[in-house]
């Protein structure tokens, strides 16, 4: 996936993994039936809780319904995956003298409203802004002369990062990298068993025609 541009058109919603050299093993970490249950980390109504922040379920909503009509691929998990990432990406682009403003934020989604449909205008909250800085912020690293070193400390911090994620938004990988939820056992339908006794199955009977 790619940043956001002020074109928005033909392009994904942000990037939620550095390329600069970063290897990633894509290991899938399985989270326990009981969090299913009772919830991110006891906190009813998380997404997800990051060094003991929760990110709301109700801001993961948000920034998708508001940033959905105008960006390709927009998901429940890549929004997510954004806003657990967001802290520690915009933190160390103002580190590095490259930091990014709520009102950056805003000119972006602004000028890409625009470019979708001219003289129209839209309301952001603060999980559509959070998601925009992370893109913006993104961007202004990648464009840094030490852009690897940089992927390499992201990836360290984020690795660093006590996260916990609810099943039904995602799971985690390798890094603390957010995708997909995994499907629940107990979700997956049965197949159907096939005949033990190397007997063929009846076929299905075709309906009669009815009388006249």
């Amino acid at each position: 996936m790619t940043p956001i541009d002020e074109r928005g058109r033909g392009r994904s919603l942000v990037a939620v993994r550095w390329h600069a050299g970063v290897r990633a093993t894509g290991a899938l970490v399985a989270l326990a039936t009981t969090a299913v249950l009772a919830g991110c980390t006891g906190q009813p109504g998380a997404a997800a809780v990051v060094d003991g922040t929760a990110i709301p379920t109700a801001d993961v909503r948000a920034a998708l319904e508001e940033l959905a009509p105008y960006f390709q691929g927009v998901t429940t998990t890549n929004v997510l995956a954004v806003l657990v990432q967001e802290p520690t990406v915009v933190e160390l682009a103002d580190e590095k003298g490259v930091g990014v403003s709520d009102q950056d934020a805003k000119a972006l989604l602004d000028s890409v409203v625009q470019q979708k449909v001219k003289g129209s205008t839209a309301t952001f909250t603060a999980p559509s802004l959070a998601v925009a800085k992370y893109s913006i912020a993104y961007t202004n690293l990648q464009g840094l002369s030490d852009a690897t070193a940089v992927g390499k400390e992201i990836d360290k911090r984020l690795r660093a990062l006590d996260v916990d994620v609810n099943p039904r938004f995602g799971s985690l990988e390798d890094g603390n990298q957010v995708a997909d939820p995994t499907p629940a056992p107990w979700l997956v339908k049965a197949k159907a068993e096939a005949p033990t006794d190397g007997a063929t199955p009846e076929p299905t009977p075709t309906p009669s025609p009815s009388a006249s």
